[in-house]
């Protein structure tokens, strides 16, 4: 039996997203056993910010991995996606103890590396929207722990264009909250932090100005038009990659 230890999106701390369940649903349940990794998964406002529920959602993930008794596929979806991304970098490194993880799978991964997919199908256009952080270097290419990506095309938090402005929201928001005092000041703290070591997205370059006017359309597909959510469901993706993970586990436990 393998685990397989889900992070759901924003808003459904223990679940209920429809997309990471659509996935668990379609593993075969004679070789997985699924299950969601409860964290806050709060964007800011009068939450938490998103930084802190990332950091808190990465440890939850790392303990659970530790206390199962068996081999381990991790992944996740939306905010999840990105946390479980950096655990599989973490794990590919040595630095994560307990069983072997044998796999990553990752929906609307906000990292997403340009060109990265499930094998044998057509891959989405852009990258992830936080994907371009100069303080990541060439970390976001997970290459010693097989990892695929589940992307639909327009969904704009795993596949926007390189020069399009939305990637500042990622950057701006952060630690954005406006729970208490102090968590304004580690907002502005953070942006301040930003700006003075160069850890924007250049995204602004002269070279990509003819990207920047679609800027509205994409915020448009993951406000109103489910290439965030729905998409995922009805398009197939959570399907191919299940079945993915289905033909491909037996070779990744050897």
């Amino acid at each position: 039996m393998i685990d397989v230890l889900m992070l759901p999106g924003t808003g459904h701390p223990k679940g209920g997203d429809g997309v990471t369940e659509a996935f668990m649903n379609a593993l075969d349940p004679a070789r997985f056993r699924p299950r969601i990794v409860p964290y806050p998964a709060t964007y800011g406002g009068l939450d938490m910010p998103y930084g802190q529920s990332v950091a808190i959602g990465r440890q939850a993930l790392i303990t659970a991995i530790g206390n199962s008794h068996n081999d381990v596929v991790i992944g996740g979806y939306s905010q999840g996606a990105g946390i479980a991304h950096e655990v599989t970098i973490l794990a590919s490194e040595g630095l994560v103890d307990g069983p072997r993880v044998i796999a990553s799978a990752l929906i609307a991964d906000p990292f997403r590396p340009a060109g990265a997919g499930i094998p044998g199908y057509s891959v989405a256009s852009g990258y992830g929207i936080d994907a371009l952080h100069p303080s990541l270097g060439n970390k976001m290419q997970v290459s010693r722990i097989p990892t695929l990506w589940a992307a639909a095309e327009g969904d704009p938090i795993t596949a926007l264009p390189a020069g399009n402005p939305l990637r500042s929201v990622a950057d701006l928001t952060e630690w954005w909250s406006i729970s208490d005092p102090v968590a304004v000041a580690r907002w502005g703290e953070d942006l301040i932090e930003k700006c003075r070591t160069g850890a924007l997205q250049r995204w602004w370059s002269i070279e990509n100005w003819r990207s920047w006017s679609g800027a509205m359309a994409y915020a448009r597909g993951y406000l109103w038009d489910g290439r965030h959510t729905h998409d995922y469901i009805r398009h197939g993706h959570v399907q191919q990659l299940a079945d993915a993970i289905n033909s491909e586990a037996l070779l990744w436990k050897i």
